[in-house]
């Protein structure tokens, strides 16, 4: 049996909106707040670094590449202060009048603190698509419904 190298996910999402809106909901900067980051330092473009905001955290988002209502690929680092980093990769695609977007995460290794950063990315990703999915198909913000709540 082959030795695992790297842990790596995907998901996909069916949002009954054209693939232009839905790719700009993801790109643009003001767009993403409404949803899911509480504030972001610029819109996705490639060559560009993006720090998404989340309460206290600030998390570094290195955009590699964009290709407008297709794909985007950045890295930022994983989860759980494991000291490396991952990819993703979002994809979008037109489907019946929608789109169909997937994401791809990689490059967790596969001992515990990867599978455990691994396995809290899915659910922030969760969260991303449920959002996302709530903002554009029916106005609704599920942003604040994910927050943790201390007090």
């Amino acid at each position: 049996m082959d030795q695992i190298q790297e842990l790596s996910f995907s998901f996909r999402c069916v949002i009954d909106r054209p693939v232009a809106e839905v790719f700009d909901a993801v790109t643009g900067r003001t767009a993403i707040s409404t949803y899911f980051t509480d504030d972001a330092s610029a819109g996705l473009e490639a060559g560009r670094t993006v720090i998404w905001r989340f309460g206290d955290v600030e998390v570094d988002v290195a955009v590699e590449e964009v290709i407008r209502n297709r794909r985007i690929v950045c890295t930022w680092p994983a989860c759980n202060g494991v000291g490396y980093r991952t990819r993703f990769v979002f994809v979008f695609e037109a489907l019946n009048g929608g789109t169909r977007i997937s994401v791809s995460e990689s490059g967790w290794r596969p001992d515990r603190d990867g599978i455990e950063s691994a396995f809290d990315q899915c659910s922030g990703w969760t969260h991303f698509f449920a959002s996302l999915k709530a903002r554009l198909e029916y106005d609704v913000d599920l942003k604040r419904f994910y927050e943790d709540d201390d007090g």
